[in-house]
């Protein structure tokens, strides 16, 4: 039972420690806003060393031939290395998010790469795309 209690205890204090990083992360962290090569838009979370992308649209390219224009958004924060470059995957229940680039100088660019498989639809799927998000 004590056991039970202090493992208990040390998980809601890694989860209070975490939840309290992540809060002072968005509070310091600054909107850039772009465009990607497909000219849709894109909106993201920007530190010094970390970033969270909000929101953007991206177009994809099913198997059966036909085209889905998809919204993406609720990422979690992704940290940077030391020289600003990142390489990260995300996965949601239908889809799988790729991105890879630089964030540096208050600016970030990099490439994304979607795939999304809904039950009873055809697999779709992105080429890899280009972005760039400022300031602003």
């Amino acid at each position: 039972m004590l056991r039970r209690l202090v493992i208990g205890g040390a998980l809601a204090l890694a989860l209070v420690t975490t939840e309290a990083t992540a809060l002072a992360t968005s509070a310091d962290a600054q909107m850039l806003k772009g465009r990607t090569s497909q000219g849709h838009r894109i909106k993201i979370a920007a530190t010094k060393h970390a970033f969270r992308i909000h929101v953007f649209e991206i177009d994809l390219r099913c198997h059966d031939g036909s085209a889905l224009l998809l919204e993406e958004g609720g990422f979690l924060w992704t940290k940077t290395k030391s020289n600003g470059s990142f390489r990260e995957s995300q996965f949601g229940k239908t889809d799988s998010v790729y991105f890879r680039g630089r964030l540096s100088n208050g600016r970030i660019r990099g490439r994304l790469r979607v795939t999304d498989k809904e039950k009873r639809a055809p697999m779709c799927a992105s080429r890899w795309i280009a972005f760039s998000a400022t300031p602003g």
